[in-house]
């Protein structure tokens, strides 16, 4: 298990309603999405004050900073700027709006507020979360990007450095640690070379299952030779769906596909071996 504190947690501090210009409003996007001024511009046309909602500011000592609902602050300040045609009742509504306004946090804990208020709704997509995470310096994303960095990877691409799942691959930093983490994907590279599916989060899970339950029976570079004769990453992944689907008979999840690598890799492991074998799960308990 990791040492390191991993959660999302805020410590206490003050937080105030109060009425802002949005004019004085800043953005600071290493805390949060890309400004979209397109989408800004769309939400500036149709905009009703009423169902504005209450975008929530960080007091930083250079002014107040949009945490949440940037694009309907920008759209305030496109009706306020004459950059959209509204009515004169929308633009005298828009003078000055309510917010939610925190003071004392830092960059990571305004990152880590960001994530919390938009992880329920969707409306922030994994890349994005993890791109926001790191530029913030929250330490699960920066102790993560470091380990992916060393390995030459990076989140979002589809290349043969292109890191699939990037949230499987921050739920094992939180689980077993980074270091567990780095000895997976050393153990999937020497098995089968810089490949797309080398880096899938599901397989890379499976391998940190069983390093991190098993460390003082499995050796890395056996288990990496183990699994390279079970074929290449991709035939490998397509078992462990197939298990995980009970032959397409059942519905998988996350927690399934993670149930049937850990199988798989363990299998692979004990596979024409008679001492130091290691327990198998019982994936559908």
């Amino acid at each position: 298990m990791p040492s390191k504190n991993y959660s999302y947690d805020i410590p206490d501090h003050s937080i105030e309603y109060i009425k802002v210009d949005p004019r004085t409003i800043k953005f600071d996007p290493r805390a949060q999405r890309n400004l979209n001024k397109a989408r800004a511009q769309a939400i500036a046309e149709k905009l009703v004050p009423t169902a504005l909602g209450t975008p929530i500011l960080s007091q930083r000592e250079d002014g107040l900073y949009a945490v949440d609902g940037m694009h309907r602050v920008y759209a305030c300040q496109l009706i306020l700027a004459g950059k959209v045609l509204v009515s004169e009742e929308v633009r005298e509504a828009v003078q000055t709006i309510t917010c939610e306004v925190h003071s004392g946090l830092s960059m990571a804990n305004e990152a880590s507020l960001f994530i919390i208020k938009n992880k329920e709704s969707s409306k922030v997509g994994p890349n994005d979360e993890f791109r926001i995470g790191v530029l913030a310096g929250h330490p699960l994303f920066q102790d993560t990007n470091t380990v992916l960095e060393k390995h030459q990877l990076k989140v979002g691409s589809s290349s043969v450095n292109g890191v699939r799942g990037i949230k499987g691959i921050l739920s094992i930093v939180m689980e077993h640690g980074p270091e567990i983490l780095d000895l997976s994907l050393t153990i999937a590279e020497d098995a089968w070379g810089r490949t797309p599916d080398t880096w899938h989060s599901v397989t890379i899970g499976g391998i940190a299952t069983v390093m991190s339950k098993h460390s003082d029976v499995v050796n890395p570079q056996e288990l990496a030779q183990k699994l390279k004769r079970q074929g290449d990453p991709t035939s490998f992944r397509a078992k462990i769906q197939t298990t995980a689907t009970n032959n397409n008979t059942r519905h998988d999840g996350t927690k399934g596909r993670l149930k049937a690598a850990h199988l798989a890799v363990a299998s692979a492991w004990n596979a024409h071996r008679r001492v130091n074998r290691i327990p198998v799960p019982n994936i559908f308990e």
